[in-house]
């Protein structure tokens, strides 16, 4: 008799289930001696997050990405109300000096709940310790809050 653990090479077999499995799921435990065949979504997406308390005073945010990463989108949600006055444009760059592009929040029309998506082509590659900066404009009035989410692959650990 050999014992399970002992097996190598070609004695070696697929575990339970993998007949069942589609392709992409791993297999996750349950915690209780067993588990089941799942979908794995993409474990290297993720979202950082900061927010201006007011969006309408010049004052730059920073997010800083501790390992490797491509940046996918960036969003921006306006709180609080609308803008007045003017627009209200947000610089985003790497390392305060590449940029990737602007996003512009309308003045005109604009209110709480609002969404702008930037979507970077350029400069959107960082490596471990580069950080985002964003500049906004300032050139609104009304005190209004606003939070960017930054949505990323990373590419190394």
């Amino acid at each position: 008799m050999v014992l399970h653990s002992a097996l190598t090479g070609a004695d070696l077999h697929e575990p339970k289930g993998i007949a069942t499995a589609t392709s992409g799921q791993e297999y996750v435990a349950d915690g209780a001696a067993s588990g089941a065949w799942t979908t794995v979504y993409n474990r290297n997406l993720g979202t950082m997050n900061t927010y201006w308390p007011d969006v309408t005073t010049a004052d730059p945010l920073y997010i800083v990405f501790p390992f490797a990463c491509t940046i996918n989108t960036i969003t921006t949600v306006l709180g609080d109300g609308a803008l007045a006055t003017a627009d209200e444009v947000i610089t985003v760059t790497r390392n305060g000096v590449d940029s990737l592009g602007t996003i512009t929040i309308t003045q005109a029309g604009s209110a709480e709940g609002d969404i702008d998506v930037l979507s970077p082509v350029a400069n959107n590659t960082l490596t471990a310790n580069q950080y985002l900066r964003f500049s906004n404009s300032g050139a609104s009035t009304g005190t209004r809050s606003c939070a960017v989410t930054v949505e990323y692959t990373r590419t190394s650990a």
